[in-house]
């Protein structure tokens, strides 16, 4: 079971809203972890800035090094969901999708690339050949790497895609369709790749407000087919999914959402058998929100710090006008 460490707030303002945080840790220094988040005048601003930040003590203390801004009156375009990556050439890179209307139905959404070859000290920016909106992070599986993104389609609905490259994300192909249906929603999906043998995929479903939706559950052995498996027993939006080590072959999924039930951020622990079934789930409820308030909060970012040890990065409004970004030190007890 997850137990509760400590909180930090990592930044506040009194006239920005500051949403979509995600971490990573340094692949050249385990004490380094890179963090990203957007601001803005509220959820669908219309000038926005990506702000990038570094820790050098595991996430106690954090420090900005940029802020890139992208404004309607002059780009055109803001900035929306940030995820962090790092690719086959050791580059750190941000993969975030902008949108060019407040209205998303009618937005056109591009998926940018902030590349760095030097953890972050320089960045140089490249629009990618994805077309969709809230990328997730970049899953190597196989031969490819996979990117999870979604679209408003011609049904009215959301759909759910996934795009992949050959050539260590130089180039991207693909919106394949990874869930469709008249019935569901499907977007902001989360990729965990299991054993190399599987790619699955854990999906919010936006089709209703209320009743809360489940988290469902998609699985391939290619990354181009997709097969639905269920639902997990939560209900939430934005999942982010970890996939641990543990002991006699299984795994362990680590999920951390919006929790849309209880009204606040949640984090799901669960075994995941060689069937690819979730068993033994466990839940603890990391920060509650107030009810209306449900769509200023969660878009969590997670990492693995050290041993049993996690960190979480999430926005929250609470008590305070705009949301503001805090993180939760969590440690695995067996």
């Amino acid at each position: 079971m997850f137990v509760i460490k400590n909180y930090k707030v990592i930044a506040k303002s009194k006239t920005k809203y500051l949403s979509f945080p995600d971490i990573i840790g340094s692949k050249q220094d385990k004490n380094k972890f890179f963090l990203v988040y957007r601001s803005g005048q509220g959820h669908h601003p219309t000038s926005s800035y990506l702000h990038f930040l570094i820790s050098e003590d595991k996430g106690n203390s954090w420090s900005e090094k940029y802020v890139f801004p992208l404004s309607f009156k002059k780009n055109n375009q803001v900035w929306n969901c940030p995820r962090l990556s790092y690719l086959p050439d050791n580059s750190l890179n941000i993969f975030c999708d902008t949108k060019t209307s407040v209205i998303e139905r009618s937005a056109e959404f591009r998926i940018w690339q902030l590349k760095s070859y030097n953890d972050g000290k320089e960045f140089k920016t490249r629009l990618t050949e994805m077309r969709g909106m809230v990328p997730d992070k970049i899953i190597k599986f196989k031969d490819k790497l996979y990117c999870a993104n979604h679209t408003h389609d011609y049904i009215g609905s959301l759909t759910q895609l996934i795009n992949y490259s050959t050539d260590k994300g130089k180039t991207w192909y693909g919106c394949t369709v990874l869930a469709r249906n008249k019935d569901n929603a499907f977007c902001e999906a989360s990729l965990v790749n299991y054993n190399d043998q599987y790619l699955i995929a854990y999906l919010r479903d936006n089709m209703s407000y209320a009743p809360p939706r489940n988290i469902y559950k998609y699985i391939s052995s290619d990354g181009i087919n997709w097969f639905p498996k269920g639902k997990l027993p939560i209900q939430g939006h934005r999942p982010t999914a970890l996939l641990e080590k543990e002991n006699w072959g299984r795994k362990r999924l680590i999920l951390s959402f919006r929790n849309t039930k209880k009204y606040g951020i949640s984090v799901l622990s669960a075994t995941l058998n060689r069937q690819k079934i979730e068993k033994n789930i466990e839940l603890i409820n990391i920060e509650e929100e107030k009810e209306e308030n449900l769509f200023h909060c969660g878009y969590t970012g997670m990492v693995k710090t050290s041993e049993n040890k996690y960190l979480l990065v999430y926005y929250i409004q609470g008590e305070r006008k705009l949301p503001l970004i805090k993180s939760v030190f969590l440690e695995w007890k067996n």
